[in-house]
Order: C-alpha cells, then sequence, then structure tokens
C-alpha cells in the first residue's frame, strides 16, 4: 500500500499552486459560511439513506463549531441515477450540488476532464493510501465498498461451494446472479475489474449458465433470500445488513481477490469559495463520521487506521490480496461489451 510522504504532500500542493486552476487547502475564513452566516450545502450522494440518517447528527454537531449556521441537504440515489441528474443540471446552466458522494470512479474522471470538479486537499488525505486521493486534489475517498460473493446457506452445506470470483462460471457453482452494471456504478467497476482479471469468456460463461443480471445489490440479496438464486455476486455492506435482518446467507471472501471501490468525495463548481462545503467535505472524512460509516454503513474506511466492519479483513489485508493490476478497458468499451454478451 502506498501512502503519503510528507516530501509528497508538499509536492502535490506546489505542483496544484503552480497550475493553471486553483486549490484550497483546508477551510478558508472569510469565505461563504465561514462566521455564521445561514448557507445550505447540497450533498448529491449514493450512500444508503439509512446511514446518511446517521451520518447527519454527528455531522451537524461538527458544523455548529467548524461552520456554524450551515445546513446540508442530500440527494439520495444509486450512482447512475445521480450521474444523469447532475448532468442534465450541468447542461442545464448549473447544479445546485456542492458535494459529490458517489461510487463511479469513471463518472468523476469524466467530470475531472471536463474541468468540472474543485480541486480541494483536505488535511485528512494525509491518511489515506495514495490510490485513492487523486494526485492533482479533484477528489479523494470517503468509504469503500467492497465486491464478494453471497452464498445461500443451502448451497454452502454442499460439496464445492464457491471459494473465487473464477468458480461462478463453473457448472457446478450452481444457480448465480449479479446487480446489472449498466444500472449500478458499483457493479461497473467490478465488470470493469473482473474482464481485466479473467477475460470476457469469463462473462460469456456465466452467460450460458444462465446467470441473472438484473437490478442492484438488494435485488440480488432477494434472489438469494427467495432461493431464484443460490450464489450471487453483491457488495459486503448488504450481506452484512441482510445477515442483520435474518438472511441465511454465507459471506465469501473471494480466494482471487474482492474488488474494492472506491466512494469517491469531491466539491462541484457550485462550491467555489464556500468555507461551508469545505468544512462538510472534511467533516465527512474525520474519524467520527468515518466510524458512523464503518459501524452502520458495513464499509472501510480509506484511513488505513479506522478498524473495519466488524469480524471482517483489514484494508490494508484486502489491499494485499488483490492480484496485480492489469489495463482495464475505458467504459464505454466495457458497457458495450457487457450489454452485447447479456443483453443482446
Amino acid at each position: 500500500m502506498r501512502t503519503w510522504t510528507n516530501a509528497a504532500l508538499l509536492g502535490m500542493v506546489f505542483a496544484l499552486g503552480a497550475g493553471a486552476c486553483r486549490v484550497e487547502f483546508g477551510p478558508r475564513e472569510g469565505d461563504t459560511g465561514a462566521t455564521g452566516r445561514e448557507t445550505t450545502v447540497h450533498v448529491y450522494s449514493s450512500i444508503y439513506k439509512e446511514v446518511i440518517d446517521q451520518i447527519q447528527p454527528v455531522l451537524e454537531k461538527r458544523l455548529e463549531t467548524t461552520a456554524p449556521g450551515t445546513k446540508v441537504e442530500w440527494f439520495q440515489s444509486g450512482s447512475e441515477k445521480i450521474a444523469a441528474k447532475l448532468d442534465a443540471e450541468l447542461a442545464a446552466g448549473g447544479s445546485p450540488a456542492d458535494i459529490l458522494l458517489m461510487s463511479d470512479p469513471s463518472y468523476y474522471a469524466k467530470l475531472q476532464k471536463n474541468g468540472l470538479l474543485v480541486p480541494y486537499v483536505s488535511p485528512a488525505v494525509l491518511r489515506q493510501p495514495r490510490e485513492f486521493v487523486d494526485r492533482d486534489g479533484h477528489w479523494a475517498t470517503a468509504r469503500i465498498s467492497t465486491m464478494v460473493i453471497g452464498v445461500t446457506a443451502a448451497r454452502a452445506a454442499k460439496p464445492n461451494p464457491p471459494k473465487a470470483f473464477a468458480d461462478l462460471a463453473k457448472a457446478e457453482t450452481g444457480r448465480v446472479t449479479m446487480p446489472d452494471p449498466l444500472s449500478s456504478g458499483t457493479t461497473f467497476i467490478t465488470v470493469q475489474q473482473l474482464s481485466s482479471r479473467l477475460g470476457w469468456d469469463f462473462f460469456r460463461a456465466l452467460k450460458k449458465k444462465g446467470t441473472v443480471a438484473a437490478g442492484g445489490n438488494s435485488s440480488v440479496l432477494q434472489r438469494l433470500d427467495t432461493g431464484e438464486a443460490e450464489v450471487g455476486v453483491l457488495l459486503l455492506e448488504n450481506v452484512l445488513a441482510g445477515k442483520r435482518r435474518g438472511s441465511h446467507i454465507e459471506l465469501v471472501i473471494p480466494s482471487d481477490g474482492v474488488v474494492l471501490i472506491p466512494g469517491q468525495i469531491a466539491l462541484l463548481p457550485h462550491a467555489k469559495r464556500s468555507h461551508a462545503a469545505q468544512a462538510v467535505y472534511d467533516a465527512i472524512l474525520t474519524d467520527d463520521i468515518q466510524k458512523v460509516i464503518v459501524e452502520k454503513g458495513d464499509m472501510h474506511s480509506p484511513d488505513p487506521r479506522m478498524p473495519p466492519p466488524a469480524g471482517m479483513p483489514t484494508l490494508d489485508e484486502l489491499i494485499a490480496g488483490q492480484p496485480a493490476s492489469k489495463l482495464v478497458e475505458p467504459p464505454e468499451v466495457v458497457k458495450a461489451t457487457f450489454d452485447a454478451i447479456f443483453f443482446r
């Protein structure tokens, strides 16, 4: 895992300061919302509503000190729906969104390419592995989702239960289900990564054996609960939440490596020179809110010091278990290829 050195951080900040765009480092006194003026920060987020409900009071308490008078309004939806809403607003002349907090790195890359992310370096990025922070300060990571395998208790009791993603293509694995990567940002990243690791023939084999790719992670959990499928590709957070509600699903940490999906955080054009937006950004990366994300959201914090969800491997262990990175195909190629295999 690559961590920041002081020299590396200073190099990033100096490089940003010398560039064409301005970068902020920590909240600036005197900007909008800095001295108790009432202001509203709009956050577009794919974090589940029940987790946001747990974050909100902790956030409000912190803002009483760092940005008095600040209110936070959330728009919560799936990553693809957020992207569609934001694209439409930007095309129409501007969006009220100040902070983007979702799990689709390719969309952040698109916004960054189009100059629609405001560079900002929160002090908390010092604690994040370098692969989870943009070197130019356009985004950092607020939480990490982990794609794993869920197996029904009945299938887990049979011989040769799946232990790796590669096993899912085998006939003896049983009925498999997964979310639709054309409508789920986390699943898109998973398909992008697994097609790089295992090749597209892996997905052709899944389709040939009748794998259902539909809906989001919650839909996969439902299909496992009803017995429609025996094995599912879904997020760790969904498996753990389902087990607490009584789902008879066994968690499998794939032996060929989980897929880690960074839930990135970035400032949007509406947040330029907004102390309040910067204060909210900083607050989301603090230990208090990161603890809520881990304990209530069943996700890993990008800060390796934070304990993982109860009973789960640490972030360092998950990173170490991933195979060496390979060249991944562009988003449009991944989506078109998956669409041709599963839906044509």
